[in-house]
């Protein structure tokens, strides 16, 4: 009887484990995290962005997952809506400790108009998180598509 029920929890155990690992693998990876808004994938390699409108700078942001190699680097995406929004670079170490940040503001327009934004880092090895966000306290919609981080 000991036998019957150490191969029973066993089973249970394994079972538990392969179920939680497959179900970490079919979980979607978040490229674009919204700050006080919803982001949502559309047509095409299309985002849209909605905001909440409860505070100033909601949006989006986005970190990019490869390390960099080179100091300078090059904001690149290509967006449409209504409104003023801030591009934003923000540089942290290691530790999550805030070291410098850019900010470009641009006025959108209803047709697709591509921005760059350039940002020197003072080390390649810092944690660098990019953002779009609202310039003023109001609800607001926003399209995106063709974001990047590159080395200049």
């Amino acid at each position: 009887m000991k036998k019957v029920l150490a191969s029973l929890l066993s089973g249970i155990f394994f079972l538990a484990i392969y179920t939680t690992a497959f179900a970490a693998e079919n979980r979607p990876t978040i490229l674009y995290f919204g700050v006080e808004a919803v982001v949502n994938e559309g047509l095409e390699g299309e985002y849209i962005v909605k905001t909440k409108g409860g505070q100033t700078e909601e949006g989006f942001v986005f970190t990019p997952p490869k390390p960099f190699t080179n100091e300078n680097l090059k904001f690149l995406i290509t967006i449409k809506g209504k409104g003023i929004v801030i591009l934003k670079v923000e540089e942290t170490n290691a530790r999550g400790q805030y070291i410098k940040e850019g900010k470009l503001e641009i006025e959108l327009t209803p047709e697709w108009t591509t921005h760059e934004m350039t940002f020197t880092l003072e080390s390649p090895s810092s944690q660098v998180d990019t953002s779009v966000l609202t310039k003023n306290k109001e609800k607001a919609e926003f399209s995106f598509k063709n974001l990047q981080v590159i080395e200049e």
